[in-house]
């Protein structure tokens, strides 16, 4: 009876830690992050895109680019870390440093914290950018 007990124990000990290694990092409220998200603005002077790349090992890249009426254009890229928490996705700096909070909604679009800037996922493939 007492090796059932143990046995039982081990079982359920067990099964408790492979639930908890289940979870994916990157999809949280049904929403996978991973991918390419983006927000165009349109003016009569400029084009400017804003893009974030959610890739894999919680690596990402954010870029801007301004296009002129004239035909130059503009365009920087950063690279961060990023964590996903519930609805919420913090990107960092490569010293750690906390950049920006976006907000997942139900509707998977992502908002930039105490902003107006939207992006919606314009493709689930990230691999051309890293």
């Amino acid at each position: 009876m007492k090796r059932y007990k143990i046995t039982s124990f081990l079982i359920i000990l067990f099964s408790l830690a492979l639930m908890s290694c289940s979870e994916e990092d990157h999809e949280d409220n049904g929403v996978d992050i991973l991918g390419v998200w983006e927000n165009t603005e349109t003016n009569t002077e400029t084009t400017t895109t804003y893009r974030l790349v959610f890739g894999a090992d919680k690596i990402g890249i954010n870029t801007e680019s301004i296009q002129f009426a004239s035909g130059e254009i503009i365009s920087n890229a950063l690279s961060f870390t990023w964590k996903l928490n519930g609805n919420e996705v913090n990107l960092y700096d490569a010293n750690e440093v906390h950049i920006d909070t976006f907000t997942i909604t139900n509707e998977g679009q992502l908002f930039l914290t105490n902003s107006s800037l939207q992006l919606e996922k314009v493709s689930d493939d990230y691999t051309q950018f890293f």
